[in-house]
């Protein structure tokens, strides 16, 4: 039994869906700046990625508390696995380190604001492909999974990327057409493949995603502050806004990320989109008739329809502070 061999029978069994091996050298030739492994630690030769699934039960409902929490225990999960997975590499006479899961930016071409963006190395390695949206989609369980890196000196054998990529792209379009902010691209040239368009205007997305978030809360502050009227704060301190604030941060480790609609509804994943669907909430997502196509003029393209009305207002919980404290609306471009 090789190195590969032991390592991938040790995740499996603490736990990990599916892992994978990226070649640190292969994977720095794909990215042109400091996503470059060696610019954060040297000497590494492999680059172990590995995926952890939410519960699908957090997912058939729309409560946000839920789905936070299971979300967050999930990623809990692979900061509990990356250590594990590092220590067993060194208990063996490797270097290993896990690597942060911190904030990038989408397009690998753009100077990144973290360590190294998770999706790009778990393409590599074959544990899925990206879609339409950016995010990973897995065999098993489509988007809707955690990632974890380690990094060692230890040269292990790559595995071999997925043959295929498993988003239709455009083809399908679900996501395009239920996300919030219209942050999805929703049409391509009919000749193109989805690895020439998949794309995220990430600043949008963060106003659904990210709604409670830093950006949102520091936006609100400035137009409390040029208000030229007292500031309720009673009122405040009694909004959803604040509560899901001081919630995230005390028990979700600072992450506000409340946005599931792409999750929900890309049909990729064999062990649980089904069972997910047989939730009464999600067969209202897009109803059957809903995803209009359209191709002309060497384009395809799909009609934004966004959330379900009755979740729509979950998106305007910025803007539900805004109109408690009478301040100015939080501009969402």
């Amino acid at each position: 039994m090789t190195i590969r061999d032991e390592l991938f029978a040790y995740a499996e069994d603490i736990g990990a869906d599916t892992i994978g091996v990226c070649s640190a050298e292969a994977f720095e030739a794909l990215v042109p700046n400091r996503q470059k492994p060696s610019t954060t630690v040297q000497n590494m030769k492999s680059m172990i990625v590995f995926a952890r699934h939410m519960l699908a039960g957090a997912l058939t409902h729309d409560s946000q508390p839920y789905q936070g929490m299971n979300s967050h225990l999930a990623a809990f999960e692979i900061d509990e696995l990356s250590h594990k997975i590092a220590r067993w590499l060194e208990d063996r006479g490797a270097l290993a380190v896990p690597v942060p899961n911190e904030a990038v930016f989408t397009d690998i071409d753009k100077k990144p604001a973290g360590s190294l963006d998770f999706k790009w190395v778990a393409e590599a390695a074959g544990i899925g492909t990206v879609g339409l949206d950016l995010n990973l989609l897995t065999p098993d369980h489509g988007p809707r999974v955690y990632l974890g890196v380690v990094m060692t000196d230890r040269k292990i054998e790559p595995t071999a990327p997925l043959e295929r990529d498993l988003c239709p792209g455009m083809s399908c379009g679900r996501c395009a057409v239920i996300c919030p902010t219209q942050a999805v691209p929703t049409e391509a040239p009919l000749a193109d493949g989805v690895r020439d368009y998949r794309y995220l205007q990430k600043k949008r997305c963060s106003f659904g995603a990210s709604r409670i978030g830093a950006r949102s809360l520091i936006m609100n502050l400035r137009a409390a502050a040029a208000a030229p009227h007292d500031i309720d704060t009673d009122a405040a301190i009694d909004s959803l806004y604040v509560r899901d604030f001081w919630q995230s941060l005390n028990s979700k480790a600072g992450a506000f990320a409340a946005c599931f609609e792409c999750w929900y509804i890309c049909p990729i994943g064999k062990k649980d989109f089904k069972p997910m669907y047989r939730a009464p909430t999600r067969k209202n997502d897009l109803p059957k008739g809903s995803v209009e196509h359209i191709k002309e003029d060497g384009v395809h393209r799909v009609i934004h329809r966004g959330p379900p009305e009755e979740r729509r207002h979950e998106y305007e919980r910025d803007r539900e502070l805004a109109n408690i404290l009478n301040i100015d609306a939080i501009p969402r471009q």
